[in-house]
């Protein structure tokens, strides 16, 4: 049995929103802008450093703009480009040492045309921080003399963490039903994890590249097609054996589409792959004196154990119809769908019986105008879901999370000015429950004293409703008030066992 037993405690949770705003100019080789058709644009997190009393995130924005030619407004061009942002954010208990993990998403994007070759770009960006800290819980080692009760704990251990990069080049032959290219006008890919193998020192990482492709056909129209290809990288792992679990991230650094006739492509994909290798130990811990022993007395206190009670990867579907702006012009045909996921708007509920998924989509659609000339127009769309997936053993006082990711987008043309946008989601689910295990840290010569009530002063204390998920830990880290002073003042007699619902009262600072 180990000695010590390691945990993390939560410091601070925080949900923050920034804007990023930069002028992008268009290079002197391409042609003027007429306007703004769309802009694409995902963002990734690059690095956290703790201060005291501060976390800095370092991150990047890739984005793509699309624009009608001034010369043919029926000639749509892209241009990329990466923007750096830095945020300072003053978070009260953090400092150095600590663990930050953040999840960014872009929630809007706003364009304006400056000029003919100028144009201004802001990004809208809600950041999810989480702070832990680290520890160490010492375990009272087995006893002849005492009989103690022990529980069974699985718990997950870190081994490694490695970063690679790697190029996922294909030739791809073109479907018989998709036009022959003339010029290439933009290619955005997705990278789907689909199988991770731990063998002895690496890694294998399955997965498909979705690529979506924008292009000019031989008749002079715009099009769209999608094509996948698979991948299968095997990542050199000391010290990794094939009981262990890894978990994969994946960012694309870039990608490219290059004609190799107009019937092939070469595209390439440079995707950065953060590989976390875990093993799963079970621990046995003292939780318990069967028969008391005269003269020795335990020393506990408790942990918070959080124990997964459903794991599954799923898809969910979601469809909606949208109108074409006042002032744009008529559909002629649909070019292409795609959208992000609007940060805020998922809400993840374990009910009994199952869990409730819903959200909202902001979708781009790209299409033809009804007009001599056929410019490309930009239509936005908004696409609400909500699915509940069923599962027995879910109760309501659970804790569920969802990861979502858009698989695939399409959009069709019901009327001159309505269209119908479907969206194909990839959903990772994880439910949780959240229990508090008391553990023997000691044995004492002398018995441990409990906090004794401390009568509540008039107006010194305000009063707190206990909501789902909370523990005191939880509640004593909102307020800056230590765990054992909320049970002293509340006379708690289970702190294991808070009520939603009940009122506790919590001192001022």
């Amino acid at each position: 049995m180990p000695q010590n037993l390691r945990v993390d405690e939560v410091i601070a949770e925080r949900i923050l929103e920034t804007e990023v705003v930069r002028n992008v100019s268009i290079p002197s080789d391409r042609p003027a802008a007429a306007r703004v058709v769309s802009v694409n644009a995902r963002v990734e997190i690059r690095s956290i450093d703790m201060e005291t009393g501060y976390v800095i995130i370092n991150g990047i924005i890739r984005s793509t703009i699309y624009y009608a030619a001034a010369e043919d407004p029926a000639n749509l061009e892209s241009i990329r480009r990466n923007f750096t942002f830095t945020e300072r954010i003053p978070v009260r208990g953090a400092r150095r040492g600590y663990e930050a993990e953040a999840e960014a998403v872009i929630t809007d994007i706003d364009f304006s045309l400056i000029n003919q070759r100028s144009i201004n770009l802001e990004f809208t960006i809600q950041i999810d921080l989480d702070i832990t800290a680290a520890d160490v819980v010492p375990l009272v080692p087995p006893r002849r003399d005492i009989d103690m009760r022990r529980e069974r704990l699985r718990i997950q251990r870190s081994v490694r963490e490695r970063n690679y990069t790697r190029d996922l080049v294909e030739t791809i032959r073109l479907p018989a039903a998709v036009s022959n290219i003339r010029r290439m006008v933009d290619v955005d890919n997705a990278v789907q994890i689909t199988e991770i193998i731990t063998a002895y020192n690496r890694v294998r990482v399955r997965g498909i590249v979705r690529s979506n492709l924008l292009f000019v056909n031989e008749r002079g129209q715009l099009e769209y097609a999608e094509l996948t290809y698979g991948f299968n990288e095997n990542f050199v792992f000391n010290g990794v054996t094939p009981e262990m679990s890894a978990y994969v991230d994946t960012n694309i650094l870039r990608e490219e589409a290059s004609l190799v006739d107009s019937r092939q492509l070469r595209l390439r994909t440079e995707v950065a792959f953060r590989i976390l290798v875990v093993v799963e130990e079970l621990v046995e811990v003292p939780t318990d004196i069967v028969s008391p022993v005269d003269g020795l007395y335990p020393v506990s206190r408790t942990i918070l154990v959080e124990r997964i009670v459903i794991e599954e990867r799923t898809r969910i579907s979601a469809r909606d119809t949208a109108r074409i702006p006042e002032g744009n012009p008529d559909i002629a045909r649909v070019i292409s769908a795609s959208g992000n996921i609007r940060q805020g708007s998922i809400e993840v509920d374990a009910e009994r019986g199952g869990v409730l998924i819903s959200g909202v989509i902001d979708a781009n659609v790209i299409y033809v105008a009804a007009l001599p000339q056929q410019p490309v127009y930009f239509a936005p769309a908004t696409i609400r879901f909500s699915s509940f997936l069923n599962f027995p053993q879910v109760r309501d006082n659970m804790r569920a999370f969802a990861d979502i990711d858009i698989a695939s987008m399409s959009a069709s043309q019901i009327s001159d000015r309505e269209l119908s946008v479907r969206a194909i989601l990839d959903v990772n689910l994880l439910v949780t429950e959240r229990v508090r295990v008391p553990v023997i840290t000691g044995i004492s010569d002398r018995p441990v004293e409990l906090p004794r009530p401390v009568p509540p002063a008039a107006d010194g204390y305000i009063s707190y409703v206990v909501r789902a998920g909370d523990t005191l830990y939880l509640i004593g880290q909102r307020f800056g008030v230590s765990v054992e002073r909320i049970i002293a003042i509340n006379n708690i007699s289970n702190p294991e066992n808070i009520q939603v619902g009940q009122t506790l009262l919590i001192p001022r600072n």
